[in-house]
């Protein structure tokens, strides 16, 4: 497709689960000049990978683009469809370019679930990061105007792909990496060029952990039994690894903040500064606050238990 020149006027969706139920509010933003095109970026075995940019007409020199992978277990979901399409609108807004990417979707009519070995699950998630790498390469030698310096991101299934992309795969390929809901296998280690980190998860999650846990809440005897470190774990680790780390810690909220932190104003203002700004990124700041009202500062522990 040619790109076309719109006026994007952005909007929020919420959606209770990191699929593409989708819902209007009333929280709006100055409208901001931007082209929007579509692009194959890979064709792998018999699957056709394409990408939606959003790229406007100016931008600051340390501002960050952003590669989005949506979530969907893996085997649903759609790049142009869902919460994450109002997030990318209201970077837009902001001078904040995005590639929002379709990626191979193993687990259609397979499952994800605790019957599913920790091996195969590990192996779809690096089979998705291998796709977001290869977006990343596509982007590179596009002659389009592009920014140099991309975040990997991504909900749910695609955060876990961001997450290894970002921290298995190819560090150096990144500037940053944003999760919402994700994890990485818990015997990762941090490796020493790992890239600043934006993380935002639900305490009470039971499907991605937030801190230590084993995936969906598995018994340890299962096969599905993989133990993973959530966002919150994650961050604290490359904190200790004198990592510059963002993490945003939803008291009370299980899974569906994969979906809902992306159309939270709270979140997108920390995501906005954190994008536009390299000191912020090579900071590290720890906040918890209800699914309501304002951040509290760090060391503030949860009020209420997980049940």
């Amino acid at each position: 497709m040619n790109p076309q020149p719109v006026r994007w006027f952005p909007f929020f969706f919420l959606a209770l689960s990191c699929g593409d139920i989708q819902s209007q509010s009333d929280v709006t933003a100055e409208p901001f000049a931007v082209v929007r095109s579509s692009h194959v970026y890979r064709v792998i075995h018999g699957d056709t990978l394409a990408l939606d940019l959003r790229i406007p007409n100016a931008s600051t020199p340390q501002t960050l683009g952003v590669v989005f992978m949506h979530g969907g277990g893996f085997s649903e979901g759609q790049r142009d469809r869902g919460p994450h399409t109002a997030l990318l609108d209201t970077l837009a807004s902001f001078g904040i370019p995005s590639a929002s990417i379709s990626y191979r979707l193993s687990r259609k009519g397979l499952g994800f679930g605790c019957t599913v070995s920790a091996e195969d699950k590990q192996a779809t998630v690096e089979m998705a990061a291998q796709d977001l790498m290869f977006a990343r390469d596509w982007l590179r030698s596009s002659p389009i105007n592009l920014p140099e310096a991309w975040a990997a991101a991504g909900s749910s299934a695609g955060a876990e792909a961001a997450l290894w992309a970002g921290y298995g795969l190819a560090p150096q390929a990144w500037a940053g990496i944003i999760s919402f809901a994700g994890a990485v296998a818990n015997d990762l280690e941090v490796p020493q060029d790992a890239p600043p980190l934006f993380a935002a998860h639900g305490i009470c999650d039971r499907v991605v952990p937030s801190r230590e846990g084993i995936h969906r809440g598995c018994n340890a005897e299962d096969p599905g039994a993989w133990l993973l470190c959530g966002g919150i774990c994650w961050a604290d680790r490359l904190t200790d690894s004198g990592i510059g780390s963002h993490s945003y810690a939803y008291c009370g909220g299980g899974h569906e903040i994969c979906n809902s932190a992306m159309v939270d104003p709270r979140l997108q203002d920390a995501l906005v500064r954190w994008l536009t700004s390299l000191e912020d990124r090579h900071l590290s700041s720890r906040l918890t606050h209800s699914t309501k009202g304002p951040f509290t500062r760090e060391g503030q522990p949860c009020p209420q238990p997980c049940h």
